[in-house]
């Protein structure tokens, strides 16, 4: 019983590390600064792309259509905006340094006055939000 109680601060901080913080309010989102529009995105997003690939000229993009978006911190961090700007998704398909193509790479990026901020996996998409 005893380590119970010992333990139970530890499974609280873990457990709120598990709980997503709400959402802030709709005027706090709209006083966001989100950049101007990406024109460029396709362009911005390849020259990010061709400073990891093996042979970037190679590579084949499919892109989704920019949206404001922002980032928010965890509960415990107090769930303030972390980051904002336009978000596109976006799916990469690269050789390999055998010259075979790998299979297609679902990403994203968060850019912002034509500068790309983040790159996110398939698995962090869903700390994007979409901005109203």
């Amino acid at each position: 019983m005893r380590r119970l109680l010992y333990l139970s601060p530890f499974l609280l901080l873990i457990l709120a590390g598990c709980v997503t913080p709400p959402p802030p309010a709709p005027e706090q989102v709209a006083a966001q600064d989100f950049g101007n529009y990406p024109e460029n995105y396709e362009a911005l997003i390849e020259a990010h792309f061709a400073k990891t690939l093996f042979q970037p000229e190679a590579a084949r993009y499919r892109f989704g259509t920019p949206f404001k978006g922002y980032i928010q911190e965890g509960p415990l961090l107090g769930g303030r905006i972390q980051d904002t700007g336009y978000f596109v998704e976006v799916w990469v398909r690269a050789k390999d340094r055998s010259g075979a193509y790998l299979p297609e790479q679902h990403r994203g990026v968060l850019i912002k006055n034509g500068e790309v901020l983040m790159e996110f996996t398939a698995a962090e998409l869903p700390t994007v939000q979409r901005a109203p």
